[in-house]
C-alpha cells in the first residue's frame, strides 16, 4: 500500500547506477583480458587480487575526500577531475603493453572507477531512502548491465567497444553529479531522524554476513578467473546471463515485506552454489555449475547493495556505509582468491564445497536475529493496517508517511506542515535547521506525495486517512 510511481529523478539516479556498475563491470573484465594476453594467464589471479584491493581503496577514498573537501565548489571540483583522470586512464589502458605501464594504469583505472561508485553509491542511498522499489529498481539496472556487457564481449570488438562505453558512462555519471535534480552528493547528508540511533550490532551483522558470504564467492571466482584465462572455460559467454537472472530475481525478492525474504533467499542461494563446486573440474557439467554460482552472486550482491543503502541514510557517515558492502567484499575476496586456487590445485573441489557449505550455516546463525526483527517490525506494520479501531491522529499520520514511503525526519516535517499554520523559517528555527534544509526536505516530500503545495499536500493526507 506504498507509493508505486518511480519519480523522474530516481530514475535518472537508477540509470546514473546502472551505467556506473557496467563500467565497474566492463573495465575489471578487459583489465583480466589484457592481463592474460600482456603477462601471461597464470598472472590474472594476482592481478585480480591486485585489482580487488584497488577497488575496495577506491571506494573508502570517497568518504575520505568528503571529509577533506568541505565546500560544494570543491568537491564538484574534485569529481570533475577524478572523472577526466578516470577517462585519460581508460584511454591508455587500450594501448598499454608494457607490464609496468599495464599494471600501474589497472590500479589507477579501478582506484578512479571504486571512487566514482562510491559517489554514486552514497548518491542512490540518499535518493531511494526509505522507498519500497530500491531493490527491483537497482536489480534491473545491474541485470541489464551484465546483459550489455554480454553482448559486448561476444558480438562486438571489444577495445573499440570497451573505450566508447568507458567515456560515455563516466561523462553520464559525472553529469549526474554536477547537475544531480538533487543536492545531496555535494552538500552534506541530512540527518535521518532527529532522534533516531542505528543499531550496532545490526551493522556488525550485516558486515560479519558479507564476509562470510564473500569467502564464498572468493571460492569460486578464484577458480572461474583462472579457467577463464587458461581458455579452459568462458564465464563470459552464454552462462553470464544467469548473473543477470539472478540480480534481477534478487532485487524483486528484496522489495518484499521490507527485505523479509532477501537474507533467507540469499542463503538459500548460497547452499545452492555450494553444489557447484563439484561440476567445475567437468566440462560436460560446467555449464550447470557455472550457471548455480551466478545466480548465487546476483543475490549476493543484490543482498550487500541492498541493506547497506538502507542502513548508510541512518548513520552518522552515510558516504561511508553506503560503499560498505562492495568495500567488505572486496577486501574479503582479495584475501580469498590465491590461497583458495591453491586449495583447488592440492585436493581439488570437493574441500571448496563443503567449506562453502559450512560457511552458508554460519551466515544462517549471523542473519537469524536480523530475520527476527525483520518479521516483527512488518507484523507491527500490518496490524497497524488491520487494526478496526479508531486510529490516533499519529498512527493515521505514520500510515501516510508509510504510503509514501516517507523517511523519519521527512515525517516530522510533513507532522509540521499539517499540524501547524507556522511558515518556512518558523517550522525551521523550530527544528533548529536552516531555511534552506528544510526547503529540501519540504521538496522531497512533495515529490513522494506527488503534491506541489502545501494545500495540496494537506488534501493528499486527507484523502488517504477518508479511503
Amino acid at each position: 500500500m506504498k507509493r508505486q510511481k518511480i519519480t523522474s529523478s530516481e530514475f535518472l539516479c537508477g540509470l546514473c547506477f546502472t551505467l556506473c556498475f557496467y563500467a565497474f563491470m566492463l573495465t575489471e573484465a578487459f583489465i583480466n583480458e589484457r592481463c592474460a594476453v600482456i603477462l601471461g594467464s597464470r598472472a590474472v589471479n594476482h592481478v585480480y587480487t591486485f585489482g580487488l584491493i584497488c577497488t575496495g581503496l577506491g571506494f573508502f577514498s570517497f568518504s575520505l575526500l568528503r571529509r577533506l573537501c568541505k565546500g560544494e565548489n570543491s568537491r564538484k571540483t574534485a569529481q570533475v577531475i577524478i572523472g577526466v583522470l578516470c577517462l585519460g586512464v581508460a584511454v591508455i589502458l587500450l594501448f598499454a603493453d608494457h607490464p609496468i605501464l599495464f599494471l600501474i594504469n589497472s590500479a589507477v583505472a579501478l582506484l578512479l572507477i571504486g571512487h566514482i561508485s562510491g559517489c554514486v553509491y552514497y548518491n542512490t542511498s540518499m535518493y531511494f531512502s526509505g522507498n519500497l522499489y530500491t531493490g527491483r529498481m537497482l536489480g534491473s539496472g545491474m541485470g541489464t548491465a551484465i546483459f550489455l556487457q554480454f553482448i559486448i564481449q561476444n558480438l562486438m570488438p571489444q577495445s573499440f567497444i570497451f573505450i566508447i562505453s568507458i567515456i560515455f558512462s563516466v561523462a553520464f555519471v559525472i553529469y549526474f553529479i554536477i547537475k544531480a535534480p538533487k543536492d545531496w552528493i555535494l552538500e552534506n547528508p541530512l540527518p535521518y531522524s532527529s532522534d533516531s540511533k542505528i543499531s550496532s550490532k545490526a551493522a556488525f551483522a550485516l558486515i560479519v554476513a558479507v564476509v562470510l558470504m564473500s569467502l564464498v564467492a572468493g571460492m569460486i571466482d578464484s577458480v572461474l578467473t583462472a579457467f577463464n584465462a587458461e581458455k579452459s572455460y568462458d564465464v563470459y559467454g552464454g552462462v553470464r546471463l544467469f548473473y543477470a537472472l539472478g540480480l534481477i530475481l534478487a532485487g524483486f525478492i528484496a522489495d518484499i515485506s521490507d527485505r523479509k525474504y532477501l537474507p533467507l533467499s540469499t542463503v538459500c542461494a548460497i547452499l545452492l552454489s555450494s553444489v557447484c563446486m563439484f561440476f567445475l573440474s567437468d566440462k560436460v557439467s560446467y555449464f550447470a555449475g557455472t550457471a548455480l554460482m551466478y545466480l548465487y552472486s546476483g543475490f549476493y550482491v543484490i543482498f550487500f547493495t541492498v541493506m547497506f543503502l538502507d542502513f548508510a541514510p541512518k548513520s552518522g557517515n552515510p558516504e561511508l556505509w553506503a560503499s560498505m558492502g562492495r568495500i567488505v567484499r572486496s577486501f574479503t575476496v582479495a584475501v580469498t582468491v590465491l590461497p583458495a586456487l591453491n586449495i583447488y590445485d592440492a585436493v581439488g573441489n570437493t574441500a571448496l564445497a563443503v567449506g562453502s557449505c559450512l560457511l552458508s550455516i554460519l551466515i544462517l546463525l549471523v542473519l537469524l536475529p536480523y530475520l527476527g526483527n525483520a518479521a516483527t517490525s512488518s507484523m507491527q506494520t500490518e496490524k497497524l493496517f488491520s487494526d478496526n479501531t479508531e486510529l490516533s491522529s499519529q498512527e493515521r499520520l505514520k500510515l501516510y508517511a508509510q504510503h509514501c514511503s516517507l523517511t523519519p525526519r521527512e515525517t516530522e516535517v510533513l507532522e509540521k506542515l499539517l499540524t501547524t499554520e507556522d511558515g518556512v523559517q518558523e517550522i525551521a528555527d523550530s527544528m533548529y535547521i536552516s531555511r534552506r534544509m528544510l526547503q529540501r526536505y519540504i521538496s522531497s516530500i512533495y515529490e513522494k506525495t506527488e503534491t506541489k503545495t502545501r494545500l495540496g499536500l494537506f488534501q493528499s493526507y486527507m484523502h488517504f486517512t477518508i479511503k
